[in-house]
């Protein structure tokens, strides 16, 4: 038999769960979206470009705020939101190409925001450097450019990628090298020589 405790400790233990409820309080979005709307915001910037990318960032916290029940905790919250942005940008992204076809408009130039990073292509990305990577990036497949976004401009370390990808590691690298492949391979059609990326 186990030994019963006294009012005094049931107490004590009840203010003990109750302190620690408080100190992980439930998700919600209006929390969500205080502590990581402008890294979400960022995320869109740089896989979609500054145009609508307000429009973009509502609809990616619609989806939050459809799917937040659903949330397990199976992947960190970054994580999760990061592959909701994902796909709603690549959806977003199909549907553009779409209209352009139907309606041959053209694609308005993506000017995108970028702080000094350490890989090539990210010191690469600055004013009109900028512009002329993206127009790169957008003849690539919808994977091939968003591999490139999220290591080498987000810096996304791979473990991340491949929760927000659903890949595996093996997967995700194999995938990143001939991403970088394909990249250079455009550099290289447009401007005459590889670029290192």
């Amino acid at each position: 038999g186990g030994i019963l405790k006294s009012p005094t400790a049931l107490a004590s233990e009840l203010d003990a769960l109750v302190d620690e409820a408080r100190s992980c309080p439930e998700l919600d979005l209006e929390r969500i979206y205080r502590q990581h709307g402008e890294e979400v915001s960022r995320w869109v910037r740089r896989l979609w470009g500054t145009h609508d990318a307000e429009d973009v960032l509502h609809e990616v916290f619609l989806i939050v705020q459809r799917r937040l029940p659903e949330f397990r905790g199976d992947s960190t919250l970054l994580t999760w939101l990061y592959a909701i942005t994902v796909r709603v940008v690549s959806g977003r992204r199909r549907k553009e190409k779409l209209r352009r076809l139907l309606f041959l408009r053209a694609t308005p130039e993506l000017q995108v925001e970028r702080e000094p990073g350490p890989t090539p292509l990210g010191s690469a990305l600055a004013g009109q450097a900028s512009a002329m990577v993206y127009a790169l990036l957008d003849q690539l497949s919808e994977r091939d450019r968003t591999l490139i976004i999220l290591f080498e401009i987000e810096g996304l370390p791979i473990g991340q990628i491949m929760a927000v990808l659903g890949i595996s590691e093996d997967n995700a690298w194999v995938s990143l090298h001939r991403a970088r492949a394909r990249f250079r391979k455009a550099y290289a059609k447009r401007f005459g020589r590889e670029k290192g990326v």
